[in-house]
């Protein structure tokens, strides 16, 4: 069990997402890394499986892998090491683009995934804006494939201010052709530096409105944490939000690179180790894992606090130092107008 004595958290699951390659056959507005690292080579993807395996034996955790990019398809041994993680006994997912049936199915041959991540950015002409000519007739025509094949098809959005009203509308044409339509806000940092936010005021408004929607659309998930100030504000259940524990940035979740090293969260700058210099549970214990597992001081004695912690790599993308200044888009200071809001509704 990994234990959180600062948060007061236990967790019995760990993910480790593991970018593999760097190389992407998309070019999107909002990549927040495009810096050429070589995939990492098979024999240090062996070492890194066994090490997570003696983590996981070590904190009595059942680890998963998440696969993911750049495009982890262009690994040149990419099946092989799907193999492997199956061989390890790990749950595997995918955060990926469309590939081919083909490519489906000897994806399957070797190690079916829990689920295959794909991203849209909001409705055709919003989204192929961002990620290229043609990106949303194709993951449309994609997600069938992994329905008839088994695997389960989840799309996310990077919330930006030009999409805002775009996450319903977009889950409502997505229907039934996948089980989970999430957003992550966008963290301004390498290309997405150059798209803007909504307000706070915006982004409440649009958080009311987006579970208000959920009654109707139940594949709408909740991901993001700050949709927990809405469901504390309603007296409703709190959500597990980004990784069941709120941010979950260095206690059950890291990232790894392709050159080995470990971040608390992919989406800004957060070194915590290497896994050519540390056993990933030196990495866990220490200074700078606990650092980013403590959060943002300015959220202690927040009531949704566990559920919560707001997004370090949005701080981080307004100038904010996450490890003092709280979100930006935290609207729990101006409760009771949102629920005078709530109550007309």
């Amino acid at each position: 069990m990994l234990e959180d004595t600062v948060i007061g958290r236990s967790a019995a699951r760990f993910n480790l997402q593991w970018h593999v390659t760097h190389a992407c056959d998309l070019a999107c507005k909002h990549c927040y890394d495009r810096t050429r690292l070589s995939a990492t080579p098979l024999d240090q993807c062996l070492r890194t499986l066994d090490d997570l395996g003696s983590f996981s034996k070590e904190r009595g955790v059942q680890a998963s892998v998440t696969l993911t990019g750049g495009n982890p398809f262009l690994h040149p041994r990419f099946f092989d090491l799907c193999r492997e993680v199956a061989a390890s006994g790990f749950p595997l997912s995918i955060l990926g683009n469309p590939v081919s049936r083909d490519e489906v199915r000897r994806l399957v041959a070797v190690a079916r995934p829990t689920f295959f991540q794909v991203s849209l950015e909001g409705l055709c002409e919003h989204n192929d804006s961002i990620r290229g000519p043609g990106t949303f007739q194709s993951v449309l025509d994609f997600l069938p494939v992994l329905r008839e094949e088994g695997i389960s098809p989840i799309v996310m959005t990077t919330l930006t201010r030009d999409n805002l009203g775009q996450i319903v509308p977009l889950a409502r044409l997505l229907g039934a052709r996948t089980d989970r339509a999430t957003f992550t806000r966008l963290a301004r940092v390498g290309e997405g530096a150059a798209l803007t936010l909504p307000t706070k005021d915006e982004y409440g408004e649009f958080a009311m409105n987006y579970l208000a929607a959920r009654r109707e659309l139940g594949t709408l998930g909740l991901k993001d944490n700050l949709l927990n100030i809405v469901l504390h504000a309603l007296g409703q259940p709190l959500s597990g939000g980004c990784t069941g524990f709120g941010c979950g940035a260095a206690f059950n979740f890291v990232a790894v690179l392709p050159n080995a090293e470990v971040h608390a969260c992919r989406k800004f700058p957060s070194r915590i180790g290497s896994l050519l210099e540390s056993r990933l549970s030196d990495i866990w214990d220490s200074p700078a894992a606990r650092r980013h597992r403590r959060g943002c001081a300015e959220c202690d004695g927040c009531p949704i606090r566990k559920r919560c912690g707001g997004c370090l790599a949005v701080a981080h993308g307004e100038g904010l130092d996450p490890s003092k200044e709280r979100d930006p888009h935290c609207f729990i200071d101006d409760l009771e107008g949102f629920r005078d809001k709530l109550r007309a509704r």
